[in-house]
Parts: C-alpha cells; structure tokens; sequence
C-alpha cells in the first residue's frame, strides 16, 4: 500500500485496541500522511547516520513562513518540561531582578512577579512557578468558561505579572480567551509577560479561531508555546517550540547544546506542517468521534458533558458521584481517564476528563459507559 493511502478514514476506523486504554493523557489520534512516507524511507542502517544542520534551520524556516514569525523568534524544544525548566528562572531573573522593589517582595511573600490564569487550566505551568516561590493567582472561569478580561485587568492594575493562558484550554476544551481580547491586553499591560499556550489550537478550524502566533514579532510581552504532540499525533516523538522576543530565544540556545531535534524529528516535523490535508481530516474525523461520545455522555442522568473545540472532553457529575469514582470503574474495565486533585481554594472532585482515542477505542469506552451509567 501506498504511504498517502495508509491513514485514510478506513484505515484509522478499523485499527483495533489493546488494553489498557490510556484516555487520561492528551496523546493525538494519528499523524500526517506525509509522516509515514518520512518514516518509510529512513529504513536503512545508514539512513539515520549524518545530523542535521547545527540550529535546525530547514524546520525553523517552515515553521516562521506557517506562524508568521522571523527564525530568530523561534526556540526548539522536547516538549512542555525542558521549557519551563527554562522560561521560569528567565522569568525570575529577567522579570523580578531587575527591579529592587520586585526583589524585595518576591524575597517577602513571592510576589515579586505573580502567575495569574484561570482556576481550571493546565496548572504544570502555575506549578512550576509556584515551586520557585511564585505567587499563583487563580481566577474565576465564566459560565462560558472563558478568563474575563476585567478579572485579568483588575489583576494586572495592582501589579505586573505573568499570565498564562491555555487556548483552547486544557481541560475545558474552550477558549480561555479570543485573540483581539489577548491583543488587547498585551497593549494595554506592556510590563506584564502573556504566555499563551496553543497546543491544541490546531483543532479549531481558522473560521473560528485566528491563533496569536504572528503577533509575537509586534510585541516584546508576548510568548506562543506550540506541540507537535497533539494534533500532529507525534508524542511519541517528542516535539515543540516556543515563539518568543529574539533576545529570550538567544538566552534560551546559549544554555543548551545545538542539534536538538535530530534528524528524523526534524524531517517528521516539516512533513507535519507541510501536509496539505491532514488538519481538514483530523478535524472532521476528531468533530465526527467528539459529537458521538459527547451524545452518549448526555444520555446519562446526572452527567454534563462540556461542548469542546479539541480532542478532550470536560465532565462532571452533577450527582454525588465523582470523577475518582469514575476514574476507579473505568480502570477496573482497563480504561484510564483523568480526574482531578483540588487546586487552592478550588475543588474538583466532581470532574474527569475524557481523551479521545482511535474509533475502536472509543466504541469500547461507550460499550463500558453505557454499562456503568446507563
């Protein structure tokens, strides 16, 4: 078979499943067509010998063309972790040592240079601030689920800060904030550092959504963390970048080594971006699944099911039951999902989240719903 042939619709529908069944982590369903043909022709024992150029520059070039950035704002990396290992202590002394007043209270009470985000997001970013003796500011999300500009302005009018905004945002799987809102504020706070994590902006279509990639060369207090993890199917390969002011990129090359994405990352990583049809395909197929599990999850007395943009679903328990509890049944059926330990004063206990898988993955995560909650 034909590599362009190998993940149409057919093929990913009739993949079968192993147990157990990982639905708690946020890994993509399948990748780019023009991935299995890189894969296919490093089949060599020499196929894999020589590196890359030095600073990637085959990749940087795809990537500033498709994000509407110059290479100099473009900063490589494996994945969410070595990021933050990097882009807190910049933040710490870029942001708190600069300034004798941000020292001193950073040294008094951690709030020197707080993190402000909503109170249901991706808290590995809160966290590791936090573990560095940040001060974390959690806000209340609207009925919409969406970060309200007063809340953030109100924030930022005491004090500079950092603002972390998942978008779309893990777990709602809404936008945390549209972009002429984010824009807005990255002028009006030219003090403040907006971090805007678009993981999973891939799976809006731009009808709905314009990410904020291209308004990193006009603004020096704006930060685009993306992945090649999600939507691109490549977690496996371990894959991101950061979009950030030249001067933070340059900071972050000089303490580390070149070459980081070797070869065949590099080489899967522009096939990602380049494939002229995958993301129409994935968002058909992620949008066709999502409506189908999101129907059977309302079917059940006592459970909402939250609408989504992305490949993950928010629930909760409207009842007594909790996401633990359902966390515990599932995986007595081999299924893993993802619950929620209580953050500050917020608590979670009725909420899980729900990954989507390959077809044959979710038809059996039905088959067990239907039995416990039906």
């Amino acid at each position: 078979m034909e590599a362009a042939q190998v993940l149409n619709t057919h093929e990913i529908d009739d993949l079968p499943y192993t147990l157990p069944i990982n639905l708690g982590l946020n890994d993509g369903t399948f990748c780019p067509k023009q991935c299995i043909s890189v894969m296919q022709a490093h089949t060599s024992r020499t196929s894999l010998r020589h590196y890359t150029t030095a600073e990637n520059e085959p990749l940087l070039e795809v990537i500033a063309d498709k994000d509407g950035v110059k290479a100099e704002n473009i900063y490589l990396a494996n994945g969410s972790g070595p990021l933050l290992k990097q882009c807190i202590p910049y933040l710490i002394k870029e942001q708190i040592k600069s300034s004798p007043t941000r020292v001193l209270r950073h040294f008094i009470n951690g709030r020197g240079f707080p993190i402000i985000s909503g109170h249901l997001t991706y808290f590995k970013v809160p966290f590791k601030g936090m573990d560095s003796g940040l001060t974390i500011r959690l806000l209340p999300l609207g009925d919409d689920m969406k970060l309200q500009v007063a809340d953030v302005e109100a924030e930022l009018k005491k004090q500079d800060a950092l603002v972390y905004i998942c978008n779309p945002n893990n777990p709602t799987g809404r936008l945390m904030m549209e972009r002429d809102e984010i824009e807005g504020l990255v002028k009006r706070f030219p003090k403040s550092i907006f971090w805007v994590d678009e993981a999973y902006v891939q799976y809006m279509p731009p009808e709905l959504h314009q990410p904020v990639s291209d308004l990193v060369t006009k603004y020096d207090n704006l930060l685009v963390s993306r992945t090649f993890s999600f939507a691109y199917g490549l977690a496996g390969s371990r894959m991101g970048y950061l979009l950030a002011p030249a001067k933070m990129v340059e900071t972050f090359k000089g303490q580390v080594t070149n070459y980081r994405f070797g070869t065949l990352q590099e080489a899967l990583a522009i096939a990602a971006l380049t494939d002229p049809d995958h993301l129409n395909e994935l968002r058909e197929i992620t949008e066709r699944d999502r409506n189908e599990l999101m129907e059977v999850l309302r079917s059940f007395e006592g459970v909402e099911a939250y609408d989504s943009h992305t490949h993950f679903i928010l629930v909760r328990f409207t009842d007594d039951r909790t996401g633990a509890w359902m966390a515990e049944e599932l995986l007595k059926r081999g299924i893993k999902i993802k619950k929620f330990p209580g953050v500050q004063q917020y608590n979670y206990d009725e909420y899980f989240r729900i990954t989507l898988g390959i077809r044959s993955e979710n038809q059996y995560l039905i088959e067990q719903l239907k039995a416990l909650l039906g």
